[in-house]
């Protein structure tokens, strides 16, 4: 004969529902469990990307500004830089190589704007920005093309040429 705590436990007192229930409880926990970690590698994707993103930019920029120092293109922005007078060819050139610096620095905000990028990289490039804005023919190209680019990355260059 069973004792009083052992019928408990024995499967004549278990009813289809208890089995039910319990199967319920865990099947939640399973389910809980699953989210939890779906998201913990969410998240460390989502810093993955993040830090490849950066990375990407930041081999763009580098290859930029090498290109930069080079041949003709540093002669013309040393000549820029001082305020000398560009011939008509070192002019296109000139702004070519502004274009192009725009277009990576719009790229680095919008990627900052959504997340890809952090926030000291974005501060870094912010001052290189600022610096880049106080030769006055780099500040007037920017007057004169600001209209070709996204009206939120406009006020943002904007904002840094006030606050330089």
């Amino acid at each position: 004969m069973l004792s009083g705590s052992d019928r408990v436990l024995s499967m004549e007192y278990l009813s289809w529902d208890s089995l039910g229930a319990f199967k319920e409880v865990f099947g939640v926990i399973g389910i809980l469990a699953s989210v939890v970690y779906f998201a913990s590698v969410l998240r460390f994707n989502a810093s993955e990307t993040r830090d490849a993103t950066t990375y990407s930019i930041m081999q763009l920029a580098i290859n930029f500004r090498a290109e930069s120092y080079k041949g003709e293109l540093a002669e013309i922005r040393m000549k820029a830089n001082r305020g000398e007078p560009l011939t008509p060819l070192e002019s296109v050139k000139f702004e070519g190589y502004l274009s192009a610096l725009f277009e990576l620095t719009e790229l680095v905000y919008m990627a900052h704007k959504k997340g890809k990028i952090d926030d000291e990289y974005i501060a870094a490039w912010e001052l290189r920005t600022r610096a880049a804005m106080s030769v006055p023919r780099i500040r007037a190209f920017w007057t004169n093309t600001r209209a070709g680019y996204r009206e939120s990355f406009s006020r943002y260059v904007d904002g840094l040429i006030e606050e330089a």
